[in-house]
């Protein structure tokens, strides 16, 4: 054997080759969970990655369906239609756009409910309540126990509902309601309604006291200028006891 030359025997156990095996071997028995582990990393980014999608398509599809139905609820009604106008957006009659809107408004809704759910209800049902009252009248009752921002629309619009049509006891109760909770309905609104629903009961001193209490809190407010229109009609000389009105730009 020539000097110097090292042979197989020597090489397979020479120490530095025998720590290089043991690390190679260290590192393949590990490199295979690592891996595993890296795929797995990979598949839920991917999965992430296609969850956030469909959730912002559907939004967008969610916020096109509103889209869709507000432009039937903005829609011109005339008879007959202007020339070349989009027939899609205009109406001949109040009765065809309220029961399109309806549709329009209950189809955002029904697609898309954890976006639309309640709010598209509500605005159907303001639409329903022209051409079927009862089932429209159910779905705000419905609503109206939300204790959410709709929830206070669908209250507002019963109660004036019930107002509208002669249902005061109704509608006072309705409105009382709201005042507990007003869920971002004004309560100067409020008010006003309660003052008014007093006035068609015939509850002339009711309505008086709330009329001149609602113009005393501040003169300066667009329902103060109505409730005093009211007040002044109502009950005149009670209307003169109001105190002056506070000088331009001083409440």
């Amino acid at each position: 054997m020539a000097k110097g030359r090292v042979t197989t025997h020597q090489l397979r156990h020479d120490p530095l080759m025998d720590r290089y095996m043991q690390s190679a071997g260290w590192v393949k028995e590990r490199s295979r969970p690592l891996l595993t582990v890296i795929a797995i990393v990979a598949a839920v980014a991917a999965i992430g990655l296609l969850v956030r999608w469909v959730i912002n398509h559907r939004a967008t599809s969610a916020a096109e369906s509103m889209a869709e139905a507000y432009r039937v609820n903005d829609a011109i009604v005339a008879n007959p239609l202007p020339p070349g106008r989009n027939t899609d957006y205009a109406f001949t009659t109040e009765d065809e756009k309220h029961r399109k809107a309806y549709e329009a408004f209950e189809k955002a809704a029904r697609d898309y409910p954890s976006y639309n759910g309640d709010f598209g209800r509500y605005l159907a049902a303001t639409h329903q309540l022209y051409f079927d009252a009862p089932k429209a009248e159910a779905t705000l009752k419905e609503l109206s126990a939300r204790d959410s921002i709709t929830g206070g629309q669908a209250r507002f619009a019963l109660a004036q509902r019930y107002q509208a049509t002669g249902r005061y006891p109704e509608a006072l109760e309705e409105y009382q309601k709201l005042k507990a909770s007003p869920r971002q309905i004004p309560p100067d609104l409020i008010e006003l309604n309660i003052a008014e629903t007093l006035e068609e009961m015939g509850k002339k001193q009711e309505a008086s006291d709330a009329y001149f209490a609602l113009i005393s809190k501040d003169r300066s407010s667009s329902v103060a200028t109505v409730a005093l229109t009211r007040l002044t009609t109502l009950d005149p000389t009670r209307a003169e006891k109001l105190p002056p009105a506070p000088p331009a730009g001083i409440k």
